[in-house]
């Protein structure tokens, strides 16, 4: 296992550019009943994993943003109280928070919880094969406007 092979016939292949997850020539196969072969080429990572794992990988994320979503409607849980909106396109390229911006600015989990829904959003479009790469904005919810924008790993 992990060994370059050509018997991918049954399997699902993902490509990862280098440095979307991480440094591809760092990469390790730490869950070989998930990514049950990998090969280099062009520069890119390919696993190779079974299509009902691929499958599972994409409702994993769609079950997360729903997580998130519902905690924000709830509207009491501390880790999501400074949300007040959160808005998204298709293939999760852009991805919009309306915020009571001064809850949001003392927030310290802010950062965090942007971090993982951004990874996981990147995971999602690999996993899709979707376009790689996602905007963040943040829209102050009293003023309606805009006061934060953030790209990572820009569209092609």
């Amino acid at each position: 296992m992990g060994k370059p092979s050509n018997n991918h016939s049954n399997l699902s292949a993902i490509e990862i550019p280098d440095l979307v997850l991480g440094s591809i020539k760092n990469f390790r196969n730490f869950d070989p009943e998930l990514i049950l072969d990998y090969q280099f080429r062009d520069g890119k990572l390919v696993i190779f994993i079974s299509e009902i794992d691929r499958m599972e990988s994409i409702q994993e994320f769609r079950s997360t943003i729903e997580a998130f979503l519902y905690e924000i409607e709830r509207g009491v849980s501390p880790e999501t109280e400074a949300y007040v909106e959160f808005r998204f396109d298709q293939n999760f390229t852009e991805l919009h928070f309306s915020v009571n911006r001064t809850l949001f600015e003392q927030d310290v989990s802010a950062k965090m919880i942007e971090l993982s829904i951004v990874e996981d959003a990147l995971k999602y479009q690999l996993s899709s094969r979707k376009p790689i790469g996602v905007t963040v904005y943040y829209n102050d919810a009293e003023m309606n406007e805009i006061f934060l924008t953030r790209s990572y790993l820009q569209k092609k």
